[in-house]
């Protein structure tokens, strides 16, 4: 009773000087507050299965994804990424991990042997000083542990060279942008494995495609993909630039 008086206490003062507001709306007293929960839950991806982006990337092999990255979403992962809200992480993960639960199954409701790595796309070096952290190694072991025994987190990839910002690239310079600048760490611990490759956030699919790539290359057995988000479409047409991964 005394060590439960003294936690809420100790909240307490820590919300005098670092009050929590909600990082969708700005709503004082919560982490996300019920209406941008609820808002999240309405950018659900209108398909379970494997998407691809258009123009589908050479030897694309689908990727799961979990909500829209716009509105609520996409202030989430900004709030996350660039403003220091690491009391995020849980919310996110569990929309990555429900992504990944999907990938690891294969679309067949069983999981292929036995564990599944999850790696995370690597940090560029200026974005981990800046940060001081990983954010998509913390919330790739947030997610791992949500899914339990089995998903084992693995920092398998690493950049040989600096890249450009992708922001405001098209696709076919976020292609040649990353094209061979990921590396595998520590192959050994990759060969032969079953791998999920993730990422916060599913635009063209060059990161993807780039980290795919050299994890193949390593010798994994098998590379699938997840994401928490994909970005809507910015043209006036609606809907997505989305759609069920070919076979």
């Amino acid at each position: 009773m005394v060590t439960m008086r003294l936690g809420s206490a100790l909240a307490a003062a820590g919300d005098l000087v670092l009050p929590r507001t909600c990082a969708g709306c700005g709503r004082s007293g919560v982490t996300v507050c019920t209406g941008c929960r609820g808002a999240l839950c309405e950018l659900a991806v209108p398909s379970l299965g494997p998407l691809a982006p258009h123009p589908v990337p050479p030897d694309w092999p689908g990727c799961h994804a979990t909500v829209r990255y716009a509105g609520v979403a996409a202030r989430l992962v900004r709030a996350f990424k660039d403003e220091d809200r690491r009391d995020l992480v849980d919310v996110l993960a569990r929309l990555l991990a429900d992504a990944v639960r999907r990938a690891a199954q294969g679309g067949s409701g069983h999981r292929h042997g036995n564990s599944v790595l999850l790696v995370p796309v690597p940090s560029a070096p200026a974005a981990i000083r800046r940060r001081g952290d990983r954010p998509m190694l913390l919330l790739a072991d947030r997610a791992a542990r949500l899914l339990g025994p089995g998903v084992v987190v693995e920092a398998g990839l690493g950049l040989r060279r600096g890249t450009a910002d992708q922001a405001g690239l098209d696709r076919a310079a976020r292609l040649a942008n990353l094209d061979g600048s990921m590396t595998p760490r520590r192959p050994h611990r990759l060969r032969g494995k079953r791998i999920v490759l993730v990422d916060d956030v599913l635009t063209s699919g060059a990161t993807l495609t780039e980290g795919r790539r050299a994890l193949l290359g390593a010798g994994a057995s098998r590379v699938d993909l997840a994401v928490a988000m994909i970005t809507p479409r910015r043209s006036p047409t609606p809907g997505l630039p989305f759609r069920p991964c070919p076979d």
